[in-house]
């Protein structure tokens, strides 16, 4: 079984993306787009992409903990083997 990667990347426009990663180095269309107000950056200085890292990772833990988000019929979902790896 093949295993699905996701990055977490600084677009050259400054938003935050997750994605899944490319073995090819093509680039990839964004799950999820985060976009960090130049006064929270400021404010956080080096630290906001650990901010990014941070919501990503819970939005993802919540998705998979929160059974009403899939079918009664999706049984792997408690499954560790089908969550995404996140690359950093």
């Amino acid at each position: 079984m093949k295993e699905s990667y996701l990055e977490i990347v600084e677009l050259e426009n400054g938003d935050i993306v997750l994605r899944p990663a490319s073995e090819d180095g093509e680039e990839t269309v964004p799950l999820a787009t985060l976009t960090i107000s130049d006064d929270t950056r400021s404010y956080l200085k080096d630290r906001y992409f650990d901010l990014a890292k941070h919501m990503f990772h819970a939005g993802i833990d919540f998705v998979y903990s929160d059974e009403s988000f899939f079918d009664e019929d999706t049984d792997h979902i408690d499954d560790d083997e089908f969550r995404p790896k996140i690359l950093h």
